[in-house]
């Protein structure tokens, strides 16, 4: 069954707007869980995961990710993913002050940043293909993996800094 009615491409379809934000979801639970996993043994205040539908922030520590779905219209599957590694704190502890009696600064560097594009014909062969490296294609699984591994390698550099000074 052909699934680009009248010649239309899958992603610029509505249709596909449903998919990508399933995928997006499956990107962040994907997330959410190797994060768990890998840094369960963090205490929980360097362990932040906030989540929204179209972003996605992770601070473990003084590292930090996070996922953008960056849509041009808001009515179809195309779009890119923005996804920038930082060292330093992106993501505060929320607090129960007063936001005027203990204000945050906030001072995160960016390290990595790269880009994704949806490519779909249909809802299942979606992937993420790198916009910098044409041949890399992840599924959202295997992109959170990947994502993970980066934050884990950034987490390690920033703790043997710390320990070192």
């Amino acid at each position: 069954m052909n699934d680009e009615p009248y010649g239309q491409p899958f992603l610029s379809t509505p249709r596909a707007l449903s998919v990508a934000a399933r995928e997006f979801g499956r990107l962040g639970d994907s997330l959410a869980d190797g994060v768990a996993s890998e840094f369960g043994g963090t205490t929980d205040r360097q362990v932040s995961v906030r989540r929204s539908p179209d972003r996605c922030i992770i601070q473990v520590a003084r590292s930090a990710v996070t996922v953008a779905w960056i849509r041009p219209r808001r009515d179809s599957g195309e779009g890119e993913l923005l996804i920038i590694h930082w060292r330093g704190i992106v993501a505060p502890a929320i607090n129960q002050h007063f936001e005027r009696a203990h204000e945050v600064t906030l001072s995160a560097t960016p390290v990595f940043e790269c880009v994704y594009l949806a490519e779909a014909t249909c809802e299942a062969d979606w992937m993420w293909g790198s916009r910098d490296e044409p041949g890399r294609r992840y599924s959202s699984a295997s992109l959170a993996e990947h994502v993970i591994e980066r934050l884990r390698i950034m987490h390690a550099e920033t703790t043997d800094c710390r320990a070192s000074a």
